[in-house]
C-alpha cells in the first residue's frame, strides 16, 4: 500500500508537469489576408467628386473582410481627367479628400484609425503628358506622407517597401524618371535590386500601377506604361524571378485578369469603378499564359470588384478570391478563385 501511494502521488505530479509543458501549437498569425483594389476614379470628365460612386459600398465591403491591410494600385481619383464643368476641376486636394471620405470605412485618415491602406501612384496622380506639379504635390501631401518613407531620396512615400509577418511587399512608382520629360513607365530598378536582397521572406509581392505585360490597349493617354518599355520590363521581371516574387499586382486597364510569365502571376485589378473596357485575348502579350478570364469580356460585362488574398504561411500557399458587385441583387458575388505557391 505504501508503494502504491507513492505511485499515485508520482502519477499525479507527472500529469501536472506534462500539462504545464508548452504544446506544439500552430505558428502565430499563420493565416492572414490582404485586399487589392485599384482604379477607383470616376468614369466621367464632368465628375462632381473625382471618385467612383461605387467606392463607398466597396469600402464597406472591404472593411467587412477584416483584412490586415489594403493595397491600392493607383488612379484613386480623376486628377487631371476633368473638364471645366466639373465641380472639382483642378482641385486635386478636394478630389483626394473625397476619396478619403468614401474610403473611411477602411481607414479614417482624420483620426488615424482603421485598416492600413498602402497606395502607389497611377497616371492620374502624375499627369496626362508630363508631370503636373500641383497634382503631384497634392498627392504627396494627402497620401505619400502616410506611406513608408524608406524609398529612394526623391521618392519618399512613392516607392517603398514594408514587411508583414512572413511577407515582404514592394510598391514601385512608375513615374520617377522621364525621358524628354514625357516618356514614363519606368521603375527605380537600382533601388529595387538593392532592396530585394534584404529581409528575404517566404512570400514576396510587388505592386505598381501599370501592367508589366500588355493585357489591353489603354484608351486615353499614351506611353505611361511599363509594358511600353520591354527592355526595362524584362530587366525588372528577371529581378523579380530571381528574388522569388510570387505575384505582381497592378491596375490601369479597367478590368480584372491574371496570367503568368516565368512563374510570376501578373494580376490586374483595374475594376474599381472607372470606365470599364473590353478584355480581348488578341490584345494580350503572347508571353503571358493567361489564366482568367477564359473568354472575351465586353466592357458592359465587367463589374466593379476587388481581390481578397489569403496567405497561409503554414501551408505555404496564397489563395485569391475575386469579389464582384452584382447590380441585380445588390450583393457581392464571388468571381475568380485561384491558388499560388512560392517557387
Amino acid at each position: 500500500m505504501h508503494n502504491k501511494s507513492y505511485l499515485i502521488i508520482f502519477s499525479a505530479f507527472l500529469c501536472i508537469l506534462v500539462s504545464a509543458l508548452p504544446c506544439k501549437a500552430d505558428p502565430p498569425n499563420a493565416v492572414w489576408t490582404f485586399v487589392v483594389m485599384g482604379d477607383t476614379r470616376d468614369k466621367t470628365t464632368y465628375t462632381m467628386t473625382g471618385v467612383s460612386p461605387d467606392l463607398p459600398k466597396m469600402a464597406e465591403a472591404i472593411a467587412q473582410e477584416q483584412p490586415d491591410f489594403v493595397i491600392h494600385t493607383g488612379d484613386l481619383a480623376n486628377g487631371y481627367y476633368t473638364t471645366q464643368d466639373s465641380l472639382v476641376h483642378g482641385k486635386f486636394k478636394a478630389m483626394f479628400r473625397n476619396w478619403k471620405s468614401a474610403a473611411r470605412p477602411i481607414y479614417d485618415y482624420q483620426n488615424k484609425k482603421g485598416i492600413p491602406i498602402y497606395i502607389v501612384r497611377g497616371n492620374h496622380e502624375d499627369g496626362k503628358v508630363i508631370t503636373d506639379a500641383e497634382l503631384k504635390k497634392a498627392y504627396i501631401e494627402e497620401f505619400a506622407r502616410f506611406m513608408p518613407q524608406n524609398g529612394p531620396e526623391y521618392e519618399k512615400g512613392l516607392t517603398y517597401s514594408f514587411l508583414h509577418k512572413g511577407a515582404k511587399f514592394f510598391a514601385l512608382d512608375g513615374y520617377y524618371a522621364k525621358e524628354a520629360m514625357v516618356v514614363r513607365g519606368y521603375v527605380n530598378q537600382p533601388w529595387l535590386n538593392e532592396n530585394l536582397a534584404r529581409d528575404k521572406r517566404p512570400f514576396t509581392f510587388v505592386f505598381s500601377h501599370t501592367p508589366a505585360y500588355r493585357v489591353g490597349d489603354y484608351h486615353e493617354s499614351p506611353f505611361p506604361d511599363l509594358y511600353s518599355h520591354p527592355k526595362q520590363r524584362d530587366i525588372l521581371w528577371r529581378s523579380l524571378k530571381k528574388a522569388g516574387v510570387i505575384a505582381y499586382f497592378c491596375g490601369h486597364i479597367h478590368f480584372y485578369c491574371r496570367g503568368t510569365v516565368g512563374g510570376i502571376e501578373q494580376i490586374v485589378v483595374g475594376d474599381g469603378g472607372a470606365d470599364m473596357v473590353e478584355y480581348n485575348s488578341n490584345n494580350v502579350d503572347p508571353a503571358l499564359q493567361m489564366h482568367y478570364p477564359a473568354t472575351t469580356m465586353k466592357a458592359s460585362d465587367v463589374e466593379t470588384g476587388y481581390l481578397v488574398m489569403r496567405v497561409d504561411e503554414r501551408a505555404g500557399k496564397v489563395t485569391g478570391v475575386q469579389k464582384l458587385w452584382n447590380k441585380k441583387t445588390g450583393k457581392w458575388d464571388t468571381g475568380d478563385i485561384f491558388t499560388l505557391k512560392p517557387y
